[in-house]
């Protein structure tokens, strides 16, 4: 087949052809966005979910459903080294330049903003504004990002407009400014302004919303996004295809569910490979046969081999144990037993995977996960497993 006119799109955040199985989500966000413009409240969304599974993705949809609403909208791909209150300042900066609020409006804006402990107003005209977190209390910056807040909304409000930040990877939020967030997010449904969040990170994210403050769990839904059923995997390999006129043979299709388990980024992959390899439609399994393996070299290297690079050594012996133990979640007990450790003395290891992002500690006090789905394979595939017994007990 013509790989220019590949419908399989294994990229990262890249929308499918066909967005299968995600239908709750996108009207639960259709509401949100609805109830916003009629100037009813609603609670904001963070999507979670392992990587891969397409959390990105809903996110474009979500700016896209926005956009169409006439919001203004503003992304952004969370680090460990992001000042997430520096962006929404810039955020709210553009915001209200696109608005193009007059005189009055402008003046009134300036007036509330000008006594901000850590974000301040640039330049004599206009609505500039510079953050400075070095010196500020958790009170002072929640307070300031929540009067950002009010006087944005209000300002969209008057436009008929409303805004919607949509944050990815928001685990990597630090705990002041994610708190802060948090107390904004709720002064602005308080205050019934059209200011709304849709954010997506890693499974433990409830959990660290409820400890950054106890109404958050009212605040946010937290929709989980995981691996589709059989019947919406069907339709994620099969119709991108078909809207090509090209179709699979029925046993093709049963391979290649078995094989990729439902989960999104497998069965881009391996509809990609297969769609390649065929040389005529129907798509025999063989063609799929022959695209598994191709598919699983494509998926090492994009998705798995450019984490486990991030790893050092005893850091991968130590998700090399734990690939040892099957599917998750792992006890750190049981991880520490396989390496012939006491669980306190491989604890910082634990917590170095953690920080970054190679696994998550699960809601289950005590239990880690990886954070990609099937990485358990991929540890068995990329090194051997050594008993303790075949190497010196470190301390």
């Amino acid at each position: 087949m013509d790989p220019i006119g590949n419908p399989y799109t294994p990229n990262a955040g890249s929308r499918p052809h066909e967005l299968a199985g995600r239908a709750g989500e996108l009207e639960q966000f259709r509401v949100l966005v609805g109830r916003l413009k009629r100037g009813a409240t609603e609670q904001s969304m963070i999507i979670r979910g392992l990587r891969g599974t397409g959390k990105t993705v809903l996110l474009n949809a979500f700016e896209d459903r926005a956009e169409s609403e006439g919001f203004l909208t503003y992304y952004h791909e969370l680090t460990p080294d992001s000042s997430l209150i520096g962006e929404i300042a810039r955020d709210v900066e553009s915001a209200l330049a696109r608005l193009k609020l007059g005189a009055r409006a402008s003046k009134t804006v300036r007036g509330a903003l000008e006594h901000l402990g850590t974000i301040k107003l640039t330049g004599p005209d206009g609505i500039g504004l510079a953050v400075d977190l070095r010196k500020a209390d958790e009170g002072t910056i929640a307070g300031d990002l929540s009067e950002l807040f009010l006087q944005l909304g209000g300002a969209a409000a008057s436009k008929g407009s409303g805004v919607v930040f949509l944050l990815d990877e928001v685990q990597f939020v630090s705990e002041i400014e994610f708190r802060s967030l948090i107390s904004a997010l709720h002064r602005a449904t308080q205050k019934n302004v059209p200011i709304t969040a849709a954010a997506a990170g890693l499974p433990q994210i409830p959990r660290l919303t409820g400890e950054a403050r106890s109404y958050a769990e009212r605040l946010f839904t937290f929709p989980v996004i995981a691996s589709l059923s059989e019947g919406d995997a069907r339709v994620a390999f099969v119709e991108p295809a078909r809207h090509q006129q090209v179709d699979y043979e029925e046993d093709a299709v049963a391979l290649a569910l078995a094989w990729t388990r439902g989960y999104p980024f497998y069965i881009q992959q391996l509809g990609k490979h297969a769609w390649n390899l065929a040389k005529t439609a129907p798509i025999t399994k063989q063609d799929v046969e022959a695209a598994i393996p191709v598919a699983q070299r494509a998926l090492d290297t994009s998705i798995y081999e450019v984490r486990i690079q991030r790893a050092t050594r005893e850091e991968r012996r130590y998700m090399r144990a734990i690939a040892e133990l099957g599917e998750g979640p792992y006890r750190s007990g049981q991880i520490a037993a396989k390496l012939g450790r006491r669980t306190t003395e491989v604890s910082m290891t634990r917590q170095h995977l953690i920080d970054k992002g190679l696994t998550y500690a699960t809601e289950d006090y005590g239990h880690v996960d990886f954070t990609v789905p099937r990485f358990d394979e991929f540890m068995r595939r990329y090194m051997p497993y050594r008993r303790p017994s075949q190497r010196k007990r470190t301390s």
